[in-house]
């Protein structure tokens, strides 16, 4: 679960996205545990896999903090505060967002959203005014619900605490109607799904009517799922999966294409000459702190060539513009089949070293696209984009 307020970029390419698609886990939830499925798979990457131009982050937080909200340590408007700032600051609604919440992440995308549209910020406004869909897996818009959550997944948290979740105080009516006025008045699209099993054969936790917003047009969807599985599809072909990437597919329709700037500009994080400022640790440092430190050696002889041969070619030649290919092909599988599944759940290191084989150098070697490929070539990419800042080998 979440240690401290998180944000991050897990797969896509932020240089040549055209939307930003930001998971929000619920209660007792983490980042990336929440959007992975039985098999292992961190799906929300198979958007980027399927769909050209999107970009997907994560954002966490303390999950513990309805509970902290209910004993009155912690309101659910200082912490949406503190993740809209976050937010901004890591270069949201400068283009259009969508968010995916679970649970009780969908009250605190609400109230997100009605901060950044009532702030006097110029950039949380921007935020507001960028976002064009949010999706609910199993989110509560009513008081009962949400105490059903709090006992069914914390029921340590006494049951005055769970009384102080209920809609006596009105809280969670105005935090609803606020969010509807908003969305009509924004042309805000809500999708929203729920459970239709019980979990932990106890309670079905959210049901038709507390899964509904109430916005115009948003008509529930139930999901042959409990309240914990709601939102880990188990293929590309379930369909909440595919329900989503069908309202993303209408989203980007009406993005902005990228600016002939941005996609042939020399410069900036298409040029892998240059290191990225995301993490700066030396290869060395990044093999040691995912213990690999084994690997050095052969990894820096590996960089070391690539680099020589790359380094050599000039800022503009053909030749570049090949490996600069090479190198964002390598970077997009690595992240989106090896990164976010394997590394950052933990995986053993079994199982990474057979991904980075299936998923990352048998396709590259077996494709066509980029002349022919070999093992060598590809891990030396590897090491070098290590090297450059671009990818890393440790859970963050």
């Amino acid at each position: 679960m979440s240690d401290g307020l998180q944000f991050e970029n897990v797969c896509g390419r932020k240089d040549a996205a055209v939307l930003d698609i930001v998971f929000i886990h619920g209660l007792t939830g983490d980042p990336k545990e929440t959007w992975t499925n039985s098999d292992g798979t961190f799906w929300p990457c198979w958007l980027v896999d399927d769909l050209s131009g999107v970009c997907i982050h994560t954002a966490g937080y303390p999950s513990s903090v309805f509970a902290k909200w209910a004993k009155k340590e912690m309101t659910l408007h200082e912490r949406a505060s503190s993740l809209a700032e976050y937010m901004v600051s890591h270069g949201m609604g400068k283009r259009p967002l969508i968010i995916i919440c679970h649970s009780l992440g969908g009250l605190l995308a609400k109230e997100v959203f009605r901060a950044c549209c009532e702030a006097q910020d110029e950039d949380w406004n921007a935020l507001g005014d960028q976002l064009k869909l949010v999706v609910f897996f199993a989110t509560p818009h009513k008081g009962a619900a949400l105490a059903a959550i709090v006992k069914a997944l914390i029921p340590r948290v006494s049951s005055t605490s769970i009384e102080a979740l209920s809609n006596d105080t009105g809280f969670l009516t105005n935090l609803n109607n606020g969010y509807r006025d908003l969305a009509v008045k924004k042309g805000l699209t809500t999708i929203a799904y729920y459970e239709k099993y019980k979990t932990k054969d106890a309670a079905l936790v959210v049901s038709e009517e507390s899964s509904d917003p109430g916005c115009t047009k948003t008509r529930p969807i139930p999901v042959d799922a409990d309240h914990v599985a709601i939102c880990k599809p188990a293929s590309k072909d379930a369909m909440t999966y595919l329900s989503v990437r069908r309202h993303i597919e209408k989203v980007l329709a009406g993005c902005p294409a990228a600016s002939d700037d941005d996609q042939n500009s020399g410069l900036g994080p298409d040029d892998y000459s240059v290191p990225s400022e995301d993490d700066r640790r030396t290869l060395q440092e990044k093999l040691i702190d995912a213990g690999r430190e084994y690997e050095y050696a052969n990894a820096n002889n590996l960089q070391n060539r690539f680099a020589r041969r790359y380094h050599k070619l000039g800022l503009f030649t053909e030749a570049k513009t090949l490996h600069d290919t090479i190198l964002s092909a390598v970077e997009q599988r690595f992240l989106t089949h090896v990164y976010g599944p394997k590394i950052c759940a933990g995986a053993p290191e079994t199982e990474i070293a057979a991904a980075v084989q299936e998923q990352v150098i048998d396709p590259l070697c077996a494709s066509s696209e980029n002349g022919k490929l070999t093992n060598s070539t590809i891990l030396q990419a590897l090491y070098y984009l290590t090297e450059q800042c671009h990818i890393q080998w440790d859970k963050p």
